[in-house]
């Protein structure tokens, strides 16, 4: 809450002699390719999807923030060998997990093509399964129970953006990549497990601003 408490401040504190600010909104959505890290177990990438809407409040020409919300797949993905009898088995492993996430991130302008944005990230986990199998045999599916997960994810984001593809007709549409490191657990009462993940996304954004 430290980091969510400094990003406030500084939005409470930035300069009052902004220009007219503007209220736009719009749609995104995209890939990501997410794992959960932890210490004593393996994990491997997982591709998931994530959409979604977005608000953005322009300070000026070099300032805005914004925020999006957004439903999303995660979790994680991987196989291993293992020797029983002299015989190798292959085992498959694969973790799905369905969020919505709302990240509220400062985003700083260098030029009309390019720009940065950092923030917190607020996830709401609405659920999740396991699923593992060996070899050619069925797969065995485990949902998670309520209580087991923390309904609750608290992480950073980071990221990079185009807010302008070089033509007028599509200046509407940026592209993204944000990276997302988890700061809570997922699992309640084990070691350390986070989610980590990439995002790449397509964005639009409506025209027509409202004045505040």
């Amino acid at each position: 809450m430290l980091s969510l408490s400094i990003f406030l401040l500084f939005l409470l504190t930035f300069p009052k002699n902004i220009n007219s600010q503007e209220l736009l909104f719009g749609f995104t959505g995209g890939l990501n390719m997410n794992t959960i890290s932890a210490k004593s177990h393996e994990s491997g990438l997982k591709v998931g999807i994530n959409i979604g809407g977005l608000s953005q409040l322009k300070i000026n020409n070099n300032n805005s923030v914004i925020a999006n919300l957004k439903l999303s797949t995660k979790g994680q993905q991987f196989s291993r060998i293992e020797e029983s009898l002299n015989e190798y088995r292959k085992i498959y492993c694969t973790t799905t997990l369905y969020y919505v996430d709302i990240p509220i991130l400062y985003q700083y302008y260098f030029e009309d093509l390019l720009g940065l944005e950092v923030g917190p990230t607020f996830n709401f986990c609405l659920g999740g399964k396991d699923k593992s199998k060996t070899g050619n045999e069925p797969w065995n599916v485990r949902k998670f129970e309520k209580g087991t997960y923390n309904p609750f994810e608290f992480g950073l984001t980071f990221g990079v953006f185009s807010s302008d593809l070089g033509q007028s007709s599509f200046n509407n549409i940026y592209i993204e990549f944000r990276y997302f490191i988890g700061l809570t657990n997922f699992i309640k009462n084990y070691e350390r497990n986070t989610n980590t993940g990439v995002f790449f996304n397509i964005g639009y954004i409506f025209e027509k601003p409202l004045k505040k």
